[in-house]
C-alpha cells in the first residue's frame, strides 16, 4: 500500500478563479393573482406595526424596542429577505434571529413610521411582464418584501423566559449552578464613559437597564461572561447574601479560579427573585433569560466489575507517540511516564480519578485489553491530565462565578497547548440544563471559541440517558428498531455535544458480546438530531454494551485508578477511541495540520456499521451515528491502490472559488462513460454569530463534483449522503438545510456509478461560498479542506497510478500528506 497514500495538492491556490455568483433572480410575488388577499395582508402588517409603536410610547424604560419578523416558509432564502426596502440597516436594522425564518428587528417610533409608510407603497395589484412567451409576475421589490412576511409581533416576556420563579429558586439552590441567571441582551452595554456618544433612545435603553439592576441593592452581582466577534451578549446575574454594594461588570473578567476571592452564599428569597425576573423580562434590552448549566460526567450506567491488576508497560525513551489531553476529574499516576503534564487544579482529596483513568487507559493500552476490532490504533499515547472537575459535592469550592468552569478551561487549554503541543482534547463531560433551555448552548459556544482560537479539537461524548430512559436493546429486525426509537424519550444528545467547531461521538455495542447486535447503537447512548444546522453526533465508536453479559460484562475493558482491569460502558468511553485516531493522524503528519483537515480525514473515511447500513434505516441512521465509525489512522493515510484521495487545504476568498479541472481515471472509463465511486468531504471554519439563533453560521462553504456536458456546462454528479430517495432536497431552504448540509461546516457527498455516466471524461471539483444577507467574507478568507476520493468499488483497477500520471501531466503538485509540511505551509 506504500504507493497509494493520501495526496495533498500543494498548489491548490493555482485553481482559484473568479466566482460568478450573482444569484437571487427577480423579485418573487408571494400573492400573485391574489390581490385582495395581498391588500388585507398589507393592511394587517401596518396594523401590527402600529400596535408595536403604541406599546413603545408607554414603555417606562425606553422608547426603543425589538420585534419578531416571521417569514413565510417560501421566503427563507437570502434573496427574499425583506431588508433592501423595509428593514434597512439605517432605518430598522436586523439585530439577530431566532428559529429558522425568524428575524429580530430594532425599532423606534420614527423608524416604525418609515417602515409603515414604505409598506403602504406596495402596489395592490399583480404586475406582469412577458418572458419566454408567457406572462410572469413582476412585482416591485416592496410588494415582494411585504408578501414575504408572515407576521410582525412584539418581542414579549413569553419569548424571554420559560421557567417559573419556583423552578428558578429550586435550580439555583444547587451550589453547582453558581446561582446566576444567564441573561442575553440584544446589544452590549458600552463603557459608561462613552454614553455621551449615544442618542437619546439608546441612552435611555442602557441607563434604565444599568440603574434598574443597581436598584436591587446590596448583594446583586452582574458580570458579562462572553466576549469576542460573533459571541452572544450574555451576563451572569445573581443575588447574594451580602452587604456589598451592587456590582455590574460590563466586561468579562479573566483569572484562574485559584485567584478568586471569597465565595458568597446565594440569596434564595423568592420575592426578591420574582422582582428581578419581572424587571428582566419587561426590559426591552433583554433577549433571553435562562438558568445556568451544570457540568457532569457521562457516568457509566452501572458499577464496574473489577478484575486482576494490570502491568502497565514503560514508555520507551526513543519512541514518539500521539498525544491526548483528558479533560476530567484527574488521571491516576499509575500510568507513570505516559502522563506528560497535568493542570493540577483539583486537590488530591477532591479528585475522583476513575473516570479519567478509564479514558486514558483506552488510549494507552486499549488494544492490548480489547483487541484491534475495538481499539483500532496501536497502543501507546501520551496523556495530558487537565483535572478540572472535582468530585460531587466539591464543585462550589472551586467555581462560584457564572460559567467559571469554562473560564478555567480556556486558560488551561492555552497553557497546556503551549507547554506540550497537545491539540486533541477528550471532553467526556456533559451539561445538565433546565428542561426549558433550547437552542445552541452557551457551553457549546465557548468550546467553539476555545477550539478556534487555540487551534485545537474537542472530542465530546454525546451523553448517556438516565437509567429510566434507556431503550430496549437494538433488535435484529429494522422495523422493530424504528419502533423502539419512535417510542423512546429523553435521549437527545446532551450539551455541549452540538458544538459545531468540534466532534461529538455516540456509543455502539462491542462486536463480540453474545445476545447483543454488534456495532448497533448502545441502548444508553444519546442521539440526534441536534440543531437545524449540520449533523450531530458526528461520529460513533464502541462504548460498551448497556446490558451486562454474565462473563464478558460490558465488553469494554480499561483500568481504574488503582490499576485494576475494569469493564464499563458509556459515550464517555466511545469518545477516546475517536480522539486517539485524530491524535494519531496529527502525529503521523509532519508539521501542523489544520483542524479542518484533521476533522475531514476522520469523517471522510468513516463507514456506517452493518447494523445501520440499510435503506430502511436511512432516515434515522444519521441521527444515531453521524457519518459513521472512523477507520484507523494507518488505513486512512495509506489508502488503496484502487483508489486515490486528494486533499485541498485552502481558503475561500471574496469573489472567488476553487475550480480544479481533471480527467477521470482511464481505468474507470469504458465506452466514453465514467464508472466507479466518488466521495467528497468539505470541512470549513466559517464565521459564527450567535446573535442569529439557528442562522448563526453566516457563510456557507460548499463543494461539488461536476462532469462536462456536450453543451459546455458542468453537471453535478454527487448527492449529499442520507439524501432521501424521493427527492434531492432542493425545493425549499429548510429542505436543503435538513438533507443537503446547507450552512453546515461539515458536508459529505458521494455517488457510485455502476452503469457509468457521460458524455465526457472531463470533470471539475468546485468549492464555492454563499454569504448570508449583509455578510461579507473576511479579508483573511474562510479556511476549508476539501477531500475527494475516487475509487473502484471492486478494488481491482489501478486508480491511484492512473490519477497520479494524469496529475503530473497537468502540472499538479501532489505529495504524500504525511510529509507535505516540508514544502507547503497549509495542510
Amino acid at each position: 500500500m506504500a504507493n497509494s497514500p493520501v495526496q495533498i495538492v500543494l498548489n491548490a491556490n493555482d485553481f482559484i478563479e473568479a466566482l460568478d455568483n450573482r444569484g437571487g433572480g427577480s423579485s418573487k410575488d408571494f400573492f400573485a393573482g391574489s390581490d385582495s388577499e395581498f391588500v388585507q395582508h398589507r393592511d394587517n402588517i401596518q396594523k401590527q406595526l402600529d400596535e408595536i409603536k403604541s406599546m413603545q410610547l408607554v414603555n417606562s424604560f425606553a422608547k426603543i424596542s425589538y420585534a419578531k419578523v416571521t417569514l413565510k416558509q417560501a421566503a427563507l432564502a437570502k434573496s427574499h429577505r425583506p431588508t433592501s426596502q423595509l428593514f434597512k440597516r439605517d432605518v430598522a436594522p436586523v439585530v439577530g434571529a431566532g428559529d429558522l425564518g425568524e428575524l429580530f428587528i430594532e425599532l423606534t417610533p420614527e423608524s416604525i413610521d418609515q417602515v409603515n409608510k414604505k409598506v403602504g407603497q406596495a402596489e395592490p395589484e399583480t404586475r406582469y411582464k412577458e418572458k419566454n412567451g408567457k406572462n410572469e409576475p413582476n412585482p416591485s421589490r416592496v410588494r415582494s418584501e411585504v408578501g414575504a412576511i408572515q407576521e410582525i409581533s412584539p418581542y414579549s416576556a413569553a419569548d424571554k423566559r420559560k421557567f417559573s420563579v419556583k423552578e428558578a429558586v429550586e435550580w439555583l439552590s444547587d451550589p453547582q449552578t453558581g446561582g446566576s441567571y444567564m441573561v442575553e441582551l440584544f446589544e452590549a452595554l458600552p463603557a459608561k464613559q462613552d454614553w455621551d456618544l449615544l442618542d437619546k433612545y439608546k441612552l435611555d435603553l442602557f441607563r434604565s437597564f444599568f440603574e434598574g439592576l443597581e436598584n436591587f441593592g446590596n448583594g446583586l452581582f452582574a458580570s458579562r461572561i462572553t466576549t469576542g466577534i460573533g459571541s452572544a451578549v450574555v451576563f451572569g446575574i445573581k443575588l447574594e447574601k451580602s452587604h456589598s454594594l451592587p456590582v455590574i461588570q460590563l466586561f468579562p473578567y479573566s483569572s484562574s479560579v485559584s485567584k478568586t476571592g471569597e465565595k458568597k452564599e446565594i440569596d434564595l428569597v423568592v420575592n426578591r427573585h420574582a422582582a428581578l425576573l419581572d424587571f428582566l423580562e419587561k426590559h426591552p434590552l433583554v433577549k433571553k433569560i435562562t438558568l445556568p448549566p451544570i457540568v457532569t460526567r457521562s457516568e457509566s450506567a452501572t458499577t464496574p466489575k473489577k478484575g486482576e491488576s494490570f502491568s502497565i508497560p514503560d514508555m520507551p525513551n526513543a519512541s514518539s507517540y500521539p498525544k491526548i489531553c483528558v479533560v476530567d476529574g484527574g488521571v491516576s499516576d499509575i500510568y507513570g511516564d505516559w502522563i506528560e503534564d497535568s493542570w493540577g487544579l483539583i486537590s488530591p482529596s477532591d479528585k475522583d480519578e476513575n473516570h479519567g483513568t478509564f479514558i486514558a487507559g483506552l488510549a494507552i493500552v486499549g488494544q492490548t485489553l480489547n483487541g484491534s476490532a475495538i481499539c483500532r490504533e496501536v497502543d501507546g499515547c501520551k496523556i495530558v491530565d487537565l483535572d478540572i472537575l472535582p468530585r460531587p459535592g466539591r464543585y462550589a469550592s472551586y467555581f462560584s462565578k457564572p460559567l467559571e468552569f469554562f473560564n478555567e478551561l480556556e486558560i488551561a487549554v492555552q497553557e497546556l497547548k503551549a507547554r506540550t503541543g497537545v491539540r486533541i482534547f477528550n471532553f467526556s463531560l456533559n451539561i445538565e440544563e433546565h428542561a426549558s433551555t433550547t437552542g445552541y448552548s452557551l457551553p457549546a459556544q465557548i468550546l467553539d471559541k476555545i477550539a478556534e482560537e487555540n487551534d485545537v479539537i474537542f472530542v465530546i461524548s454525546a451523553g448517556n440517558t438516565k437509567p429510566i430512559d434507556m431503550r430496549k436493546e437494538w433488535p435484529s429486525d429494522h422495523f422493530d428498531a424504528i419502533k423502539i426509537l419512535a417510542s423512546s424519550r429523553n435521549d437527545t444528545i446532551k450539551k455541549p455535544a452540538e458544538s459545531c467547531r468540534n466532534v461529538s461521538v455516540s456509543a455502539l455495542n462491542p462486536p463480540h458480546v453474545d445476545g447483543i447486535v454488534p456495532l448497533a447503537l448502545s441502548n444508553y447512548s444519546c442521539r440526534g438530531p441536534g440543531l437545524r444546522v449540520g449533523l450531530k453526533p458526528d461520529l460513533a465508536h464502541i462504548g460498551g454494551a448497556g446490558t451486562r453479559h454474565a462473563t464478558l460484562g460490558h465488553g469494554l475493558l480499561s483500568l481504574d485508578a488503582t490499576g485494576q482491569i475494569v469493564d464499563g460502558c458509556g459515550t464517555s468511553y466511545a469518545a477516546p477511541n475517536v480522539a486517539k485516531t485524530l491524535a494519531s493522524l496529527d502525529h503521523a503528519i509532519e508539521g501542523t495540520v489544520s483542524r479542518e483537515t484533521l476533522i475531514g480525514l476522520g469523517i471522510h473515511h468513516a463507514v456506517l456499521p452493518d447494523s445501520l447500513n440499510d435503506r430502511n434505516l436511512q432516515s434515522v441512521a444519521k441521527h444515531l451515528v453521524g457519518f459513521g465509525i472512523p477507520n484507523g489512522s494507518e488505513e486512512i493515510l495509506n489508502g488503496s491502490s484502487s483508489a486515490i484521495t486528494l486533499v485541498f487545504a485552502s481558503r475561500a476568498i471574496s469573489g472567488h472559488k476553487m475550480s480544479f479541472k481533471f480527467s477521470w481515471p482511464s481505468s474507470l472509463v469504458r465506452d466514453g462513460k465514467c464508472f466507479g465511486r466518488a466521495r467528497l468531504t468539505i470541512v470549513s471554519t466559517p464565521r459564527f454569530d450567535h446573535r442569529y439563533g439557528s442562522e448563526f453560521v453566516r457563510i456557507n462553504i460548499d463543494g461539488a463534483l461536476r462532469q462536462l456536458q456536450k453543451n459546455g456546462n458542468y453537471l453535478g454528479r454527487l448527492s449529499a449522503i442520507y439524501t432521501p430517495d424521493d427527492g434531492d432536497g432542493s425545493l425549499y431552504e429548510k429542505d436543503q438545510i435538513e438533507h443537503s448540509f446547507k450552512w453546515s461546516p461539515v458536508k459529505v457527498y458521494e455517488k457510485t456509478f455502476p452503469r457509468g455516466v457521460g458524455p465526457t471524461t472531463d470533470w471539475s471539483l468546485d468549492v464555492e461560498y454563499l454569504a448570508r444577507d449583509g455578510v461579507s467574507i473576511p479579508i483573511t478568507g474562510v479556511p476549508f479542506t476539501a477531500i475527494l476520493t475516487i475509487s473502484d468499488p471492486h478494488s481491482e483497477k489501478p486508480v491511484f497510478t492512473d490519477m497520479r500520471q494524469m496529475l503530473q501531466s497537468l502540472g499538479v503538485q501532489a505529495v504524500d500528506i504525511k510529509t507535505a509540511a516540508r514544502v507547503v505551509s497549509r495542510v
